[in-house]
């Protein structure tokens, strides 16, 4: 009975939390997010153009694509809305090699992780987060070399010796695959370029992001400054880094209820946190129908999540 009664309350003062957000807060939230999505999308077209000068490579496909991956990767585990950016957005351009498209993705992902190391580090070193690092005494590390050289000396040696036969058999193959990965990261190869199409794209749409924890923290009565919106997109992508469940949903609560302790009561945190991730999930998903829709050029929307599946399976396989 006790139970019950505990539920009924935690039940309550989360819809009173949900009955005081302010309205006009999400729709700014909603804007930043619109314009994230935008700016990331712009940012893979040009890495995208970059690999294929003589293609012309529309932004509304790429959009198209974009959004779909993100909208599936919001429900379904372990990324697999990055087969379907890939499969829709090889599509969109004409003798596009499936390789070279995928390739293009972690081009994106050099500004991603270091913007992120640098909001990590920043918080750390500004009390933000309480960052601590266990290492091996030298000694220690040493000891463990001395005692097991002979059997890392001979695993080398043997995974050496078996690189190099596989390299010699597989050469045409792997001179192949080569030419098709640097061909997406060819925008790497002109510095001005990757800074000002690229990079500069990359660092406003993180500005949207912060924009939208920040919108979404003053809503629900939250402290709304950067270090705790920073705090919230850490935790946020650390419940995605190892995907056990879609989005990192529960992973997610506990950590942000944790984290958010010294600013915030647990309820409010997780009802911060629920709403939050529902709310960007259900904005993804509709904004992933559209894109399918588009990259399809159907009316259907259950027609067009058919196709994009049917390209992700034939991509994966």
């Amino acid at each position: 009975m006790h139970l019950v009664h505990r539920l009924l309350v935690d039940a309550g003062t989360l819809a009173s939390h949900f009955a005081s957000v302010d309205p006009r807060l999400l729709a700014l939230a909603l804007v930043f997010h619109l314009g994230n999505h935008g700016l990331r999308s712009l940012a893979w077209r040009n890495v995208l153009a970059a690999a294929y000068p003589e293609q012309r490579v529309g932004l509304v496909p790429i959009t198209a694509a974009y959004a779909a991956g993100v909208a599936l990767n919001a429900i379904a585990p372990a990324r697999g809305g990055d087969v379907v950016k890939v499969a829709l957005a090889r599509a969109a351009i004409p003798e596009a090699s499936m390789v070279t498209v995928a390739a293009t993705m972690p081009v994106l992902m050099v500004f991603d992780m270091l913007a992120g190391t640098a909001l990590l580090l920043g918080l750390g070193l500004f009390g933000g987060l309480a960052l601590t690092a266990h290492l091996p005494s030298p000694g220690a590390a040493a000891g463990w070399l001395g005692a097991h050289a002979p059997m890392a000396g001979a695993a080398a040696a043997a995974v050496s010796a078996a690189g190099f036969l596989l390299a010699r058999r597989a050469r045409g193959f792997l001179a192949g695959l080569w030419e098709q990965l640097r061909q997406g990261g060819a925008i790497l190869a002109a510095p001005r370029c990757y800074l000002t199409r690229v990079a500069l794209v990359q660092a406003a749409s993180w500005a949207c992001r912060i924009g939208v924890v920040m919108c979404l923290l003053a809503a629900f009565g939250l402290p709304a400054s950067p270090a705790v919106a920073g705090v919230v997109m850490v935790v946020a992508g650390i419940s995605t880094v190892v995907p056990l469940t879609p989005g990192g949903a529960g992973t997610q609560q506990v950590l942000l209820a944790y984290a958010l302790g010294g600013v915030a009561s647990a309820g409010a945190a997780v009802t911060f946190s629920i709403g939050m991730q529902a709310g960007i999930t259900a904005v993804n998903a509709l904004l992933g129908i559209a894109g399918t829709m588009v990259a399809c050029r159907t009316l259907r929307p259950i027609a067009a999540l058919r196709t994009s599946l049917r390209l992700a399976r034939a991509t994966a396989g």
